[in-house]
């Protein structure tokens, strides 16, 4: 069987989806070879690589409740709107002094350099502090230094990392899971007016640069479109709505999967599918 390398893309809340896609992969005894990850991709990968179970991150999402402090006080004099001690207390807790070179799985966060403006692959150091600067969102979390740089959210460089993916592994299937969807189709409507035009504006902004991008890099790329679901929806029952959509889409894909890693079925081993295949739901 060929090996795998999984790309999960940035989509605050939205990302919960790729723990379904990724349930998904486990009932059917595929593990990724490589993950490689942009913000809420790089959350839920990193902790995926370094062995957390589906049912423990799946339990983890209530940890987000209460995180946010979305008062104008908070935004004017500490310049993000989620808590930062909350954040590190919870990272702390989940990642541990974990470093990513030791991670179970090979996995990559892509972040972005505040200074240079340029993309950024984290792959030895500090999970948590790695993971954290690749969800920096500018405005919601603090930027993070690591060395003598600073550091901020991936998806501002390269939200859909295939790229990546492909230059670590060229002989590997490269699938990639987009949770961001046609923006069209999920235009954010927020009570924070202010913070609705900023999700909207990074939002047009990253699906633009992946809409720019060469599709070849992978071999299937799963778009989710999760109308229904905000990406200020960090709670049980946001995160519910978006894993059962990453399962719904996952399990849409999983024979095309199967067929492009040469699973055998039904005694017979398929031939690799040549054509790259883009799959919206």
């Amino acid at each position: 069987m060929k090996k795998l390398a999984l790309v999960l893309s940035g989509g605050a809340a939205k990302g919960y989806a790729h723990l379904g896609v990724l349930k998904v992969l486990e009932r059917h005894h595929i593990k990724p070879d490589l993950i490689v990850g942009t913000s809420m991709g790089a959350l839920v990968g990193g902790l995926y690589a370094a062995g957390k179970t589906i049912p423990e991150l799946e339990k983890l999402v209530a940890g987000f409740n209460g995180i946010g402090s979305f008062s104008l006080i908070s935004t004017l004099f500490r310049g993000n709107l989620i808590n930062p001690d909350k954040i590190k207390k919870l990272f702390k807790k989940e990642f541990g002094d974990t470093l990513q070179e030791n991670t179970d799985i090979k996995f990559v966060a892509i972040a972005t350099n505040i200074r240079t403006g340029g993309e950024t692959r984290l792959t030895t150091g500090l999970l948590r502090e790695n993971v954290m600067a690749s969800i920096s969102i500018p405005a919601m979390f603090p930027k993070v230094k690591i060395g003598n740089s600073y550091y901020i959210d991936g998806g501002l460089s390269n939200n859909l990392p295939e790229d990546v993916a492909r230059e670590l592994l060229p002989d590997a299937v490269v699938v990639s899971v987009d949770v961001l969807g046609e923006y069209s189709k999920q235009v954010e409507k927020l009570r924070f007016k202010t913070l609705e035009n900023v999700i909207n504006a990074s939002t047009i902004m990253t699906q633009r640069i992946i809409n720019l991008k060469p599709n070849n890099f992978a071999d299937l790329r799963i778009v989710i479109s999760q109308p229904r679901v905000s990406q200020m929806d960090f709670n049980k029952t946001g995160a519910e709505k978006s894993v059962r959509k990453g399962v719904i889409m996952a399990n849409k894909n999983i024979d095309t999967i199967k067929k492009l890693l040469g699973c055998e079925t039904n005694g017979k081993t398929n031939k690799k599918i040549n054509n790259p295949s883009q799959v919206k739901g």
